[in-house]
């Protein structure tokens, strides 16, 4: 048995398509924002709480110069070999 479509039926399924892309654009318009503070907001509050976990606590007005420079030592892989240069 088939079963035609008819003209307004086609309409009507177009109609609800368009409708339903229009309600999830309208919610997300209005929920993304919402959603994406949130997400900001917890993760800058991971980092604070991380930032402050690695630095210690001093008392106010106590100051400690930290130096990053690192002597950096060579590692010879092998012997020193003298060229000579050879003429024709």
């Amino acid at each position: 048995m088939i079963q035609e479509a008819s003209f307004t039926g086609v309409i009507r399924i177009i109609f609800y398509i368009i409708l339903i892309s229009f309600i999830i654009r309208l919610v997300a318009r209005l929920a993304l924002p919402i959603v994406v503070k949130k997400a900001e907001d917890s993760m800058r509050k991971r980092a604070d709480n991380f930032y402050k976990s690695q630095q210690p606590q001093r008392p106010e007005g106590d100051v400690k110069v930290e130096s990053n420079k690192k002597k950096e030592k060579r590692e010879i892989d092998g012997e020193y070999v003298d060229y000579v240069e050879i003429k024709d």
